[in-house]
């Protein structure tokens, strides 16, 4: 019995030659000539279908799964994300990223479901049904990578508990854009997607360890959210929810802008039993202020929630992924990864470490588990992983699944 994987990107700006020379490279390190699945991660500005069209011309009917994302993550660094200049956003460089996966030990079943806007919850339901029908031996992660603008992923969560049969844990990260918040991509087969979400359940004869970490520290005091619908809080204390935000910024810094935003979060505080393993509070960032200064964030955080502001503290996220990382390791002793899936906040990269972003954000990890273990993921609107056992959705945190 055997697992074999492999890791290609491509930084052509032709969406199918760079489909066809991602895919041709996990191959190539593969060292196999067909695979049994594909993961895709490629940035947002790719003509998707074509992009896909390329990665199947050489994968075949494997199945493939993935999305969009603000940057792409390979042992090679992370390529991609955007910057904030005085001149505003400068986008960051095209780049597809493929893992392929050969393998007699581990299944994977992928499918997808629409319409998260609308309902997120039912999705979630009907994911358990489809999931509850394949009678999967030894499930040990589901993958899930929801469209990051639409999903409400606490309701995606409850659906899928409510309907599936065997608790399992949930991987991912939410699929984004370059920081326009305009349009993200889900990916299953052949198919792009939108408002919708990709899921991929592994299960066989191996098993994960994951870790997630956040490095924000919180400030102020706590405060209560007081009108809240759906994804969008209206109000904290009373007052509109940006006015929340407005005494920790500068005199200058008054306006809503997506590197304000990525620098501040609501924190949402843990149950008591939870905190010694992640921090004590899961954060949350705001993606989208509306005039009336409502603000929209990837899941609910409903009436009553005591929060606080947060903010990033470089030293603190440089720090927490080294020890991630440290902790899996001390996990796995003397087994080998197969690989790793690596799902990264779009707040965390450039915006906090500049061109250092490789260095302090990716190397502290990366060198804890050698240079030639296969590495694969993307910067995301939010990302998944567990805490205790528990399914939990967070933003602004590193989740490090490693499989062996």
């Amino acid at each position: 019995m055997s697992t074999k994987v492999g890791v290609g990107e491509s930084k052509s700006e032709n969406s199918f030659e760079a489909g066809v020379e991602a895919a041709k490279a996990a191959f190539a390190n593969a060292g196999i000539p067909s695979c049994d699945f594909v993961l895709l991660f490629a940035s947002a500005e790719y003509n998707h279908s074509e992009l896909l069209k390329g990665v199947r011309s050489i994968t075949g009917n494997a199945p493939l799964s993935g999305c969009s994302g603000e940057g792409i993550i390979t042992q090679n660094g992370p390529v991609g994300e955007g910057t904030f200049t005085q001149n505003g956003l400068m986008k960051g460089q095209c780049i597809a990223g493929v893992m392929v996966f050969s393998s007699d030990q581990i299944k994977f079943h992928n499918y997808f479901c629409k319409d998260l806007k609308a309902d997120s919850q039912k999705a979630g339901e009907d994911i358990g049904k489809e999931l509850n029908s394949i009678h999967a031996i030894n499930p040990f992660a589901l993958m899930l990578f929801p469209d990051g603008l639409t999903v409400n992923t606490k309701a995606l969560f409850r659906g899928i508990d409510k309907s599936l049969d065997t608790p399992v844990l949930f991987i991912g990260g939410a699929a984004a854009d370059n920081l326009t918040y305009t349009q993200t991509y889900q990916y299953f087969n052949d198919r792009v997607l939108i408002d919708s979400v990709s899921y991929v359940l592994l299960s066989g004869n191996a098993n994960i360890h994951i870790g997630v970490s956040h490095g924000c520290l919180p400030i102020g005091l706590d405060k209560t959210v007081t009108k809240s619908i759906n994804n969008k809080i209206y109000e904290i204390d009373g007052k509109p929810a940006w006015d929340f935000f407005i005494p920790y910024l500068d005199d200058d810094l008054k306006e809503f802008t997506p590197e304000i935003a990525a620098s501040l979060g609501l924190g949402e505080k843990l149950p008591k039993e939870l905190e010694t393993e992640y921090d004590k509070y899961i954060i949350w960032i705001p993606l989208v202020k509306d005039p009336d200064g409502a603000l929209s964030f990837s899941t609910e955080i409903p009436s009553g929630t005591n929060v606080r502001i947060t903010r990033r503290d470089p030293e603190k996220i440089a720090l927490g992924a080294k020890n991630l990382a440290q902790r899996i390791k001390n996990k796995l002793g003397t087994k080998d990864p197969i690989a790793v899936l690596h799902f990264d906040c779009a707040a965390r990269g450039k915006m906090v470490f500049g061109e250092e972003a490789k260095e302090k954000g990716i190397d502290v990890m990366q060198d804890v588990f050698g240079k030639n273990v296969p590495w694969l993921g993307f910067y995301t609107y939010g990302e998944i992983a567990p805490i205790g056992g528990r399914n939990y959705p967070h933003t602004c945190t590193a989740v490090l699944c490693v499989i062996y």
